[in-house]
């Protein structure tokens, strides 16, 4: 009866592991705009980017509030001791002058450069994304194309054997084909290497484990033609550049922190409330004073202040203009990257690949009828698998040129 009741236990755990396990391995289908979504949402950087905008709303709002009103509580010292004699003391100080918009200038344009560094995040993970996609692809094109290689090996290899038995050929062309295998056999253990990397690197962008199972929906074709002057393209990214409007915004946060330290030695308001706890009935035990501080002598803490608000300054317009001039040459680089990715795709599709085709067939009817040799027929075969590997990388290569050039403008140019 134990023995019956061990084996019901284990088969009804089977039945409810067995599916579970089989529905882990299914590949997550994943088109391109799924992964970028994907991206948005679960990646790290994404988060971390959300978190900073978080903090510089809270600052913000801290700036836009006056400060806390100072409150206290002491015993008192004997009567009229000198200001000892009261136990409340309630401090409220107001910034006169232009401090309080000074400083949340700088909190509002470290706001919006929190923002711009947001956004250059989201561009960053859509094009980072972008990249790993169609190097996925073109690592599964040359998988593929390296399973093709060595079945063609293979068979190659079958028919140099039954053709040597039979007299009909060297030996030679038998140990050609061994070595052709043997090489065929290595290539598609590489591809399918460096297809697990590029397909971990892209579970790993998008913020899922690095050996989630993945299949990819889309398929590498070639874009739309890019119908777009360099010049307008450098305007453009310029202009909509993340990178561009956070070192815009930390100069104007810089410029108003050294507003600010300017100001600095400008009096304050304070209001003062004092309870005296000796005046009895007498309302005239507690008051009421207005009044001003401000700084007597500056010892020179204010003047080392501005100094590093200054510095601070020059150092932020000097990354602004550094960071336009990389600009500018991102911009070129891509361009011209794009122009030859094209000229590359161009001369697949006048027909390059076919004709690489229309080799190999000539060549194994040559073969067939005894007027090519056994090498001019693995030399045709070569020829036309790697063609067929150029072809898959041209279209792979045009389509992260012209996700390299978006990036670099910072928008979509279509």
């Amino acid at each position: 009866m134990r023995v019956y009741l061990r084996t019901a236990v284990f088969l009804l755990v089977e039945c409810c592991l067995l599916p579970c396990l089989s529905w882990a391995q299914e590949p997550m289908r994943l088109s391109l705009q799924e992964a970028i979504q994907q991206a948005l949402t679960h990646n790290p950087q994404a988060l971390a980017a959300t978190a900073r905008v978080a903090k510089a709303r809270a600052t913000l709002s801290g700036v836009t509030s006056f400060d806390d009103p100072m409150l206290s509580l002491v015993h008192h010292e004997g009567r009229n001791t000198g200001g000892l004699d009261e136990d409340v003391l309630l401090t409220q100080t107001i910034p006169l002058g232009d401090k309080r918009r000074q400083a949340i200038h700088v909190a509002r344009s470290e706001l919006e450069a929190a923002l711009a560094d947001q956004a250059a995040v989201r561009r960053d993970l859509i094009y980072n994304v972008t990249t790993a996609y169609y190097q996925a692809l073109r690592a599964d094109a040359d998988s593929n194309i390296a399973a093709e290689g060595l079945q063609l090996a293979q068979e190659f290899l079958k028919t140099a054997q039954t053709q040597f038995q039979a007299g009909d050929v060297a030996h030679s062309n038998v140990i050609r084909s061994q070595i052709a295998l043997a090489s065929a056999q290595q290539t598609l253990s590489v591809a399918q290497t460096e297809k697990a990397n590029a397909y971990a690197a892209l579970a790993n962008v998008i913020g899922l484990p690095a050996n989630t199972p993945l299949l990819l929906t889309d398929k590498l074709v070639a874009p739309a033609p890019i119908q777009a002057r360099l010049a307008d393209l450098e305007t453009m990214a310029l202009q909509n550049r993340p990178e561009i409007r956070s070192a815009q915004a930390l100069l104007q946060a810089r410029l108003a922190a050294l507003h600010g330290a300017r100001i600095e030695t400008q009096p304050d308001l304070f209001v003062e409330f004092r309870h005296n706890p000796l005046g009895g009935p007498d309302p005239e035990g507690d008051s009421v004073r207005v009044g001003v501080t401000f700084p007597l002598v500056d010892w020179g803490k204010n003047r080392a202040d501005r100094q590093s608000a200054l510095a601070a300054y020059n150092e932020q317009a000097a990354l602004l203009a550094d960071e336009e001039r990389g600009v500018r040459l991102e911009v070129e680089t891509a361009y011209r990257n794009l122009q030859e990715a094209f000229t590359v795709l161009a001369s697949f599709q006048t027909g390059r690949l076919q004709r690489a085709q229309e080799l190999l067939d000539m060549e194994r009817t040559g073969y067939a009828n005894r007027a090519v040799s056994y090498l001019e027929l693995l030399d045709a075969q070569q020829t036309y698998l790697t063609e067929e590997e150029n072809f898959a990388h041209a279209l792979a290569d045009c389509n992260l040129a012209v996700a390299a050039l978006q990036h670099a403008v910072g928008g979509d140019i279509r």
